[in-house]
């Protein structure tokens, strides 16, 4: 009996000792960025995403459908969801920092950046909303080495422009993010649209 308490015991500590961890590791990461962005870089880029031109309102909405919540719901929630469900899409927030200049140095390893990454998207969001980060992500989204931003990409598969782009055409789009093609847009015509 005092074997299988010890057992007991030894696992249950294991696991305050785990979950302390992830905390620690949590809250380090939400209040790491004075190493790598100053308080006036932070304000400059919030500026930009937050007046960042808007898409069609029928682009996010086609966007909801292909990644549920994703507007409305924050970073966090999108890692539990992704925990659980195995199935973990990147917020708007972290798209945004993901491709920012601050998050994305040359001299950095992928870890570093992707740290960064987390730790600017958590700012984001506490001056932001996921729609105006989608809105900056997307004028910013490098979907080839030459097509960069959601206009570009309009213009180059379309020859339109966005706020002209029929349903079909930007869920085209919002498969472009997902399988970048330079060659054609992406073949959807086994899906049903509707």
């Amino acid at each position: 009996m005092t074997r299988k308490k010890r057992v007991i015991k030894g696992v249950l500590w294991i696991v305050i000792i785990g979950i302390a961890s992830l905390c620690i590791a949590y809250f380090y990461l939400r209040n790491s960025s004075r190493g790598f962005m100053t308080d006036k870089e932070l304000t400059e880029f919030v500026t930009k995403v937050k007046f960042a031109e808007e898409l069609p309102d029928r682009f996010y909405q086609l966007y909801e459908q292909e990644h549920p919540n994703i507007l409305s719901d924050n970073l966090n929630q999108q890692i539990l969801n992704g925990l659980f469900t195995g199935n973990f899409t990147k917020s708007p927030s972290l798209l945004a920092a993901m491709i920012s200049e601050i998050s994305r140095q040359d001299t950095d390893s992928t870890k570093i950046s992707n740290r960064k990454a987390y730790t600017l998207a958590w700012k984001l969001e506490e001056q932001s909303t996921q729609r105006e980060c989608l809105n900056w992500a997307l004028a910013n989204y490098k979907f080839d080495l030459y097509i960069h931003g959601i206009n570009e990409v309009a213009n180059f598969y379309f020859k339109k422009d966005v706020s002209n782009l029929s349903e079909r055409e930007l869920s085209d789009i919002i498969a472009l993010m997902k399988k970048p093609s330079i060659i054609s847009v992406p073949d959807r015509s086994e899906e049903n649209m509707y």
